[in-house]
């Protein structure tokens, strides 16, 4: 397993892809002895055979099992009938597996894709249920301040960035192109970076003071605004992981969200 540590959490991996984890990873590999707190492994399989265990919520084409005292299982079907991935995890995300059938024919994801995103997610997961969290957003560091601009996927968040670059070059980190952390440390709410950045490689392993949190949309006249509470959890609800098959870490989200409100102003802007 590679011992990485993410966001200040020590965690390891079992990758199906070796040579694209120690490149992806690479950033975030550590050398300490620190106990893991979350240990993931992936597996690439000939065939998923059908998990076992006592079904507590069927979720369209997604099944939830819980197998053991702690224990879970979350899978999915296709329509063909077989399962694509399977989920198994303890009730706190410290040990999760993640098998994916080798076969499953995605149009556009390909097995590679499905460990990459899969894998954030659980890690998103644990983080959440650790009082911090993920927003899907593109971030970057001004002058050692952080601020994350986030929108639906397709919006221009990633252009966005893209133009503050372009405006002051060496002055400009991006931090985190789609998944960043933000933690709450010493009364203060940081930016940190995480290795999954959605379809780039922008990431980068720092930790910056969030100054911001912008959320984008387009318009034919450049203005910005300062959202209300109720606006801004609107915003953030939409764009914060909210995971349909564990109630405590939807709770935890919502709690999380509640401690952002009052620590970091949210604007909308339009341009």
């Amino acid at each position: 397993m590679m011992k990485l540590c993410v966001a200040g959490v020590p965690i390891r991996i079992e990758s199906a892809h070796p040579e694209w984890a120690a490149k992806r990873y690479a950033e975030y590999v550590r050398e300490d002895d620190r106990p893991s707190q979350m240990d993931i492994t992936i597996r690439v399989m000939d065939e998923i055979p059908t998990p076992e265990g006592e079904l507590i919520h069927q979720i369209q084409a997604s099944s939830i099992l819980k197998t053991g005292e702690r224990t879970y299982c979350r899978y999915s079907r296709q329509r063909s009938g077989d399962i694509y991935v399977a989920h198994f995890y303890n009730d706190d995300y410290t040990q999760v597996e993640i098998q994916i059938w080798k076969n499953q024919g995605h149009p556009v994801l390909t097995v590679l894709d499905w460990e990459y995103s899969l894998t954030g997610f659980a890690f998103q997961d644990r983080l959440t249920l650790l009082g911090q969290g993920i927003l899907h957003s593109s971030s970057l560091a001004w002058r050692g301040r952080g601020v994350c601009f986030s929108a639906n996927s397709g919006t221009g968040k990633s252009t966005h960035v893209g133009l503050w670059c372009q405006r002051f070059g060496d002055e400009v980190t991006i931090i985190n192109d789609d998944k960043p952390a933000l933690l709450f440390e010493d009364d203060r709410v940081y930016l940190c970076g995480t290795p999954w950045s959605g379809k780039t490689d922008l990431n980068t392993n720092q930790k910056v003071p969030l100054e911001a949190i912008v959320f984008v949309k387009r318009g034919e006249q450049n203005s910005i605004r300062r959202l209300d509470a109720l606006e801004s959890y609107y915003y953030l609800n939409s764009q914060i992981g909210r995971p349909y098959y564990d109630a405590a870490v939807g709770e935890k989200m919502v709690t999380y969200a509640d401690r952002l409100l009052a620590k970091v102003p949210i604007y909308e802007l339009t341009c």
